[in-house]
């Protein structure tokens, strides 16, 4: 069974990114608890969004280039995972803090490095 990730504006356009061994993925709830006087606990669910965290690594300098633009125009994007013949589509966006591919994969100066937190929206 293989598997194949992209990421991209529409399927067109998707860059294949090659997820290190740390690829997280699942979802997040937004949520509150409160506990009453008398101690029973009230749970709140306000909703949920899907969440990905995708190391990488030997990146090619057009695709890091691709993905820093996605991530400094705040650009909707879509990441596919595709499993034999099923695709899971999820609307994302690049939320990390700093550029994602910032970092030259050494001794390579044409291959970059870094990590991708992926939000839904």
């Amino acid at each position: 069974m293989s598997v194949t990730y992209q990421l991209g504006i529409s399927s067109a356009d998707a860059v294949t990114i090659y997820p290190d061994y740390d690829y997280f993925g699942g979802q997040k709830q937004i949520r509150s608890e409160h506990r009453s006087k008398s101690g029973r606990l009230r749970i709140y669910k306000w909703g949920d969004y899907d969440r990905f965290k995708i190391g990488l690594s030997f990146v090619p300098a057009a695709d890091a280039a691709l993905v820093n633009s996605w991530w400094d125009t705040n650009t909707k994007l879509l990441f596919f995972i595709t499993s034999d013949t099923v695709t899971e589509v999820h609307s994302c966006m690049i939320t990390n803090e700093e550029s994602p591919l910032g970092s030259y994969n050494e001794p390579y100066v044409d291959y970059y490095k870094g990590s991708l937190m992926l939000e839904g929206y």
